[in-house]
């Protein structure tokens, strides 16, 4: 369990606590007068309950809230995630098979990403970038949820080849290759992509097409 599933669970007891509160506690039957003392303070009881029922209706569902939020962010960063959509299935599948060829499964078998591989190449880099991922994230769970797709699944807009450069770019490896240098300016205006080159980064929409000969051995679940 996460920090944040542990923070998580520990405001929802705490709410569920101050309901039985609230519940069990009738404010008309508090003495007119009496306080409650706080460690060093003394509170009015009233103020007291009155507090409390403040901080269960309101203060702690918010936080909890946001702690389920970023928990949910941050273990959509992991591969597991992506896997656990039926639609995505082909693309883990095919990205964790050793004998695949495409870009995915290349840069799963090398050890930069540390296993956060769908996200570091979907979220570009930056704080825009994270969060735009992350919001892209909650609309393909929508549309997951609320069965509003069709197989195969088409990715909304075009290869990002300025996450490829933000790793690559500079590097020996890169640098060694002349068509690189030549085909920089295209790659950064967008003019070119690296699949043009590379391949794809997964497997085609063909191939991940229901009733497709690829279809079947690309929806079983791999191992790494």
């Amino acid at each position: 369990m996460s920090l944040l599933s542990a923070l998580t669970a520990a405001l929802a007891f705490v709410i569920v606590v101050g309901c039985l509160y609230l519940f069990i506690r009738d404010p008309r039957k508090l003495r007119s007068g009496a306080v409650t003392r706080l460690s060093f303070i003394a509170v009015p009881s009233l103020a007291t309950y009155k507090l409390i029922g403040l901080a269960t209706i309101g203060v702690l569902p918010a936080a909890t809230l946001i702690t389920a939020n970023l928990d949910i962010m941050e273990g959509a960063k992991t591969v597991e995630s992506c896997s656990e959509c039926h639609v995505m299935q082909p693309m883990v599948s095919d990205m964790m098979d050793p004998a695949s060829d495409s870009l995915a499964a290349r840069h799963y078998r090398g050890p930069a990403m540390q296993k956060h591989e769908c996200y570091t190449c979907h979220a570009g880099y930056g704080f825009r970038g994270a969060l735009a991922a992350k919001l892209e994230g909650y609309r393909h769970l929508v549309r997951y949820t609320t069965k509003m797709y069709q197989e195969p699944i088409r990715v909304r807009g075009h290869f990002d080849s300025g996450s490829c450069l933000s790793c690559h770019d500079g590097t020996e490896g890169f640098e060694g290759i002349r068509s690189h240098r030549i085909a920089r300016e295209h790659l950064t205006e967008g003019k070119m992509s690296c699949t043009n080159c590379h391949g794809l980064a997964h497997p085609s929409r063909t191939q991940r097409t229901p009733g497709s000969s690829d279809y079947d051995r690309l929806m079983q679940e791999v191992t790494p």
